[in-house]
């Protein structure tokens, strides 16, 4: 039988456990922009553990309370007073007879009837026979009660044990870590992080990602198939992979420092012995969701940036996407990539840069929202008591409720006041003009970089006022005539949504900001590519280039003075220019020597970027493009050099990296070929063009299948298209929508996909006399394209032309293949057509350059 306080905590349990955790589920969503992960994850351990302790003081206490309130011991009497009548009463007068006979009258068993027949003589004593306790079927629903619950737990605790005896045969087969470059980082970040247990670490052959586990004593498996990049850091110091390295390591120990594992384990002990509360399985799974961002932040605070960490863990989605599938980890052990599912949110965490702890007044408005719950569970929410002794007793004045709860609401008070006051003059900043100037009319068209002090900021609208003090790059599309008309002004921002909206709320009054800005209209908008807060500016992180340099191209001798990861830009000071090609159109090259400049463009270059570090000297190729901007663009490989190798002489000339044509430019089509690099990060990628299947309308570029054979750079890949850029691998075959804005910078529109590598025939060329027609043709679908609803037919013959029709001979076509597309707007009769249908279209071509028709007409099948 359970025991009736047993009972009463119970049934408190769920409905505080409930109340509680759905409560923090809605407080954490409604303020999910102001909460960060460590807040996060103290509120769902807070759910988890907290309503024990409430239910337990609410169900065996008097504490006052105002809420709905019974007695499991009353409620159960009172219904099996009847059936206590009918068959304990006699019981009880035949308690002397022979008990054999007593019990061919009833249904009870004899260890029921005892137990009723000892309880009904109690309660004929106390004077209240008719609260007595329950028997006969409630009885026996306690006991399958009972037999479900020790069921499920005795299961849970096999689980349990099985897994832990799985994580102990993976540390026992995996090879331990002794000396060499992971042991010696691992004790520096452990240094960093304060960490003094001991931490073992291990390469194991049965996982795929990092792991950490150990209760008592902490340990770190690394897969072993990993091996090859750690032997990198080993033998060269290569500061790419050993800055992922680090990262890893830096993870898997902030797991330790926060005491995840005992975490880990808590949580599954309480759905585990809990059961029947289905809501503690969602709060477990937040708990480990909200371990990896904690986790993140902290590791990224330690080593200063969150870049590696990022790229790592874009490069294990990739390894879990090409990679073999291994069995799934012990839910004993915490890991990187625990949930891959948040992997895109837990890598745009990291790049925004907020690796800050959480403000005292974000853990205030979260500490007074606690007490309150808290308090409400206690003297609000319905709670259930073993015995009528234990209900409150409802004579009891108002006045001393009243005064108890103001007692207990007063509590919170001193929280809200612990913040400390900041000092009057740390909160001040320079007076800064809050209306905006009127715009000049050399910023018309205006795109690119600004750098200006934050006067005001409008969350809501989506718009912050700056006054202007650079504009570091202007981009090649900029048709402004003197974009650096606004340096000095105030000007007038919108357009921020997003994720920036997060960035634009934590940043204050003063504080210096970076940010992309185009001229739309009558106004300047942010088109959402970058927002950051930046040190104050000071002139010489911003170098202006002398007028006689810009059109430099060729090469120079130059000492690296900054680094900027984040946009992979450098500041140099030049120390020679040893070389000028052709193509350079700068009046004075020397005039840049002695003078520092901005190097971007080493998006394609990032190995050879993290290779360089300040102080070093380095031989570059670079070539200014935007006339109005003051950034050079890397256009050679970066080698470093010693003062020995500056003479003249010993400087070669490297081939150039030759623009595309003309003809080539202001291209609009789809574009085919092999993936030769790409980041992820940033959304770029570069291919080798191996055919040009279409060519859209707006096309400008007189001759596009120039562009096969040849190496194109693209970027701009919008959020929904980069699931298909991070698991594209080097030397795919993909297929993009490509617009060229006319200034050699291609952008990725419409559609992005892995396609099989090209095959001759796989796109028909249209023969020259047939283009420009119009009319209805026959033929036999070889083909189906489901995603681009394209057809590609073997046509059997012409069957007219139209008035329309300006190709020099129609039946060039007959017996050739042709691709038909536009069939967006004939969507079911698309559908309705299968590989080797015999059909009768309408047809035009109306791109010359372009070898894909457009179906214009009715298609009808042919018998």
């Amino acid at each position: 039988m359970i025991e009736p306080t047993l009972l009463a905590f119970l049934l408190t349990y769920l409905i505080h456990s409930s109340v509680f955790v759905l409560g923090t589920w809605g407080v954490l969503n409604a303020g999910s922009k102001h909460f960060r992960p460590e807040i996060r994850i103290f509120a769902w351990k807070t759910a988890l553990v907290l309503p024990i302790a409430t239910a337990l003081i609410a169900s065996t206490t008097t504490l006052p309370h105002f809420g709905p309130q019974w007695s499991v011991h009353d409620t159960a009497s009172s219904t099996t007073a009847q059936t206590l009548e009918r068959y304990v009463e006699p019981s009880i007068q035949r308690s002397n007879d022979n008990t054999s006979e007593s019990l061919e009258d009833t249904s009870l068993t004899p260890g029921e009837l005892s137990s009723a027949v000892g309880i009904v003589s109690q309660a004929k004593e106390s004077g209240q026979p008719e609260k007595t306790a329950t028997f006969a079927p409630w009885l026996r629903w306690q006991a399958v009660a009972w037999l479900v619950w020790a069921t499920l737990i005795l299961c849970f605790l096999g689980r349990l044990i099985s897994q832990a005896v799985r994580l102990g045969r993976l540390r026992r087969n995996a090879r331990k870590v002794s000396d060499g470059y992971l042991k010696d980082s691992l004790a520096k970040i452990q240094s960093a992080m304060g960490i003094r247990r001991t931490v073992d670490i291990y390469l194991s052959p049965e996982i795929d990602s990092p792991l950490t586990g150990g209760v008592w004593r902490s340990f770190i498996l690394i897969p072993e198939s990993w091996q090859r990049e750690l032997t990198t850091c080993n033998g060269t110091s290569h500061e790419n992979h050993c800055g992922d390295t680090d990262a890893v390591l830096a993870h898997e120990l902030a797991h330790i420092a926060k005491g995840d594992a005992i975490w880990t384990l808590i949580a599954h002990l309480v759905v585990g012995l809990i059961p029947w509360q289905p809501f503690n399985r969602f709060v477990c799974r937040q708990i480990r969701k909200e371990m990896e961002y904690v986790a993140d932040l902290f590791a990224a605070r330690t080593m200063g940036e969150g870049i590696s960490l990022a790229k790592c863990l874009v490069n294990i989605g990739e390894r879990r996407v090409n990679a073999t599938c291994k069995p799934q980890a012990p839910i004993l052990v915490t890991g990187m990539a625990s949930y891959c599912s948040e992997l895109g949110q837990r890598v745009e965490a990291l790049l925004a840069h907020h690796y800050d702890t959480p403000s005292r007044s974000n853990w205030n408005q979260f500490l007074i929202c606690l007490t309150v719950g808290m308090v409400s569970l206690l003297m609000i929410m319905p709670k259930a008591v073993s015995h009528s002794s234990l209900l409150d007793n409802r004579t009891m004045s108002m006045r001393n409720h009243v005064l108890t709860l103001a007692v207990l609401v007063g509590l919170t008070s001193p929280i809200a006041a612990e913040e400390p006051q900041v000092p009057q003059t740390e909160r001040e900043t320079v007076a800064l003009k809050t209306s905006p100037d009127e715009l000049p009319a050399g910023i018309r068209k205006f795109s690119g970089m600004v750098v200006g002090q934050l006067a005001t900021k409008d969350i809501e609208r989506g718009t912050f006022v700056v006054q202007v003090d650079a504009i570091p790059r202007v981009w090649r599309n900029n048709g402004s005539e003197n974009p650096k008309a606004i340096v000095g002004k105030t000007i007038e921002v919108s357009g921020v949504t997003g994720k920036f909206l997060d960035v634009l709320v934590i940043m204050r009054p003063g504080d210096t900001v970076e940010f992309e800005c185009k001229h739309d209209g009558d106004r300047l908008v942010f088109p959402g590519e970058l927002l950051r807060k930046v040190a104050p500016y000071k002139p010489e992180d911003y170098p202006v280039l002398p007028d006689d340099f810009r059109g430099f191209r060729g090469q120079v001798v130059a000492d690296v003075l900054q680094k900027d990861p984040e946009t992979f830009e450098l500041i140099i000071k030049v120390a020679k220019v040893t070389n000028t090609w052709k193509e350079n159109d700068a009046k004075n090259p020397e005039s840049i020597e002695g003078k520092t400049l901005m190097l971007a463009g080493f998006w394609n270059r990032r190995e050879a970027y993290h290779n360089l570090k300040v102080g070093d000297r380095i031989n570059v190729g670079m070539q200014h493009i935007g006339r109005q901007s003051d950034h050079l663009t890397v256009a050679e490989a970066v080698r470093k050099v010693s003062v020995s190798d500056i003479s003249e002489g010993q400087m070669e000339r490297p081939e150039m990296k030759m623009e595309r044509p003309g003809d080539q430019r202001g291209f609009r089509g789809l574009l085919v070929g092999r993936l030769t690099a790409k980041d992820s990060e940033r959304g770029t990628f570069s291919i080798v063009v191996d055919a040009v299947p279409r060519v859209w309308r707006n096309n400008q570029a007189r001759n596009p299948k120039a562009l096969i054979g040849k190496t194109v750079d693209a970027g701009g890949v919008h959020s929904n298209m980069l699931d298909a850029l991070v698991v594209a691998r080097i030397g795919d075959t993909i297929e993009f929508g490509a617009l060229d804005n006319g200034e050699g910078e291609i952008r990725v529109g419409e559609v992005l996909r892995k396609v099989a590598p090209v095959k001759p025939g796989d796109y028909p060329e249209l023969p020259q006399e047939f283009r420009g027609f119009k009319g209805i043709l026959n033929g036999k679908i070889v083909k189906k394209d489901e995603h681009l609803l394209d057809l590609t037919i073997e046509v059997s013959g012409v069957v007219r032309t139209f008035e329309q029709n300006r190709a020099r001979n129609a039946e060039s076509i007959v017996g050739k293949q042709v691709m038909l597309s536009g069939f967006w707007k004939r969507k079911e009769a698309f559908h309705n057509l299968k590989q080797g249908d015999e059909i009768q279209f309408g047809a035009e071509h109306p791109v010359v350059l372009s070898d894909s028709l457009s179906v214009i007409e009715g298609i009808k099948k042919l018998d």
